[in-house]
């Protein structure tokens, strides 16, 4: 059993991307709800009928609290189980997590995917793979790209997560997380990533949690130029890691 976690808040733009590419890959899905009030229930509900949707039990995207929900979901499930966002596309070769009976957990890096000049600011074919479309980005390997977005863990076992859900090191490139953070560079990727600071709570805003997410418009752009002049085009990774070369 592989089971897929994740929670979402007005997540409409990016959603039917992410869950055409993971249905497939996972038996079951237990999608959280923060109070979208967008087309993202009924999205998944299309898309994935079989997946659970559950009302999160926060008043708001409290650093702590979220990843305490996640944790309790968890500590219910048998199985292999991985929590993802919606930025976050896993790619690679999932029958590892079948190979070793004894293996109780990986630690996936990230390639963080960053639009090039020609594609910011155009929309990807909503019926392609975003995978296939976006490949521009940097890559893991680079110590400082690894400390800005840093490893995940799939695990076939309950464990508690640091804050954040982040990890020091990876033990895998079987297995890589896409980070779309910076791709498709778009207007509804920018509302996006500055609507969530809204359900942040002030205590913690106080305690210097969820800082990435309180950003303008002008900072997001500002960011992404800085890690567009870094990019390059990671096609031949891509497909290395989907054993497609």
């Amino acid at each position: 059993m592989k089971t897929l976690i994740s929670h979402f808040y007005n997540e409409e733009y990016l959603l039917p991307w992410w869950l055409d590419h993971h249905k497939n890959n996972f038996d079951h899905g237990i999608m959280i709800n923060y109070f979208s009030n967008d087309n993202s229930v009924s999205i998944i509900k299309e898309m994935c009928p079989d997946w659970e949707i559950v009302n999160t039990r926060n008043q708001n995207f409290d650093a702590v609290l979220a990843d305490r929900e996640i944790m309790d979901i968890e500590r219910s499930i048998d199985g292999w189980r991985v929590a993802l966002n919606t930025t976050e596309f896993l790619i690679g070769d999932y029958s590892l997590l079948d190979e070793d009976p004894e293996r109780k957990d990986f630690f996936i890096p990230p390639l963080i995917m960053i639009d090039n000049e020609k594609n910011e600011f155009t929309q990807p074919n909503p019926h392609e793979s975003l995978v296939s479309q976006r490949t521009y980005g940097v890559s893991y390997e680079i110590p400082e790209y690894f400390r800005f977005k840093r490893a995940r863990k799939i695990s076939n076992y309950f464990s508690e997560y640091p804050l954040g859900r982040h990890y020091e090191n990876f033990n895998t490139e079987k297995l890589v997380i896409l980070w779309y953070g910076f791709s498709p560079m778009t207007e509804e990727l920018i509302n996006r990533k500055t609507q969530i600071q809204k359900n942040i709570p002030e205590t913690d805003k106080q305690k210097g949690l969820g800082a990435h997410h309180l950003v303008s418009r002008e900072k997001v752009l500002e960011q992404f130029k800085n890690w567009q002049t870094k990019a390059e085009d990671m096609q031949n990774n891509i497909k290395k890691i989907q054993n497609l070369l």
